[in-house]
């Protein structure tokens, strides 16, 4: 069986990976690690070290209700395709 792991962001729009998520953090998906890893890394933005990968959307947004809205949008997506296969 597969470890689980949590894909979560910073309000910068920063993402990391937990076995749970620190205070301050939103949750963007829980499952299988190596899953979970690999479709956030082809959807996520990377930064121009390729060190860091950040929500799309969430740096570049002018307010917090936008950053808000790229989350919702990017959770949605790596969620449906999580599930899809």
């Amino acid at each position: 069986m597969s470890k689980k792991i949590t894909a979560y962001a910073w309000a910068s729009g920063l993402i990391e990976f937990g076995d749970v998520f620190p205070d301050g953090a939103l949750p963007i998906i829980t499952g299988e690690e190596e899953r979970v890893r690999e479709i956030i890394e082809v959807r996520a933005r990377h930064s121009r070290t390729n060190e860091q990968m950040l929500v799309p959307g969430v740096p570049e947004a002018d307010n917090q209700n936008d950053a808000c809205d790229a989350l919702i949008r990017f959770t949605e997506i790596v969620t449906k395709e999580y599930v899809e296969k």
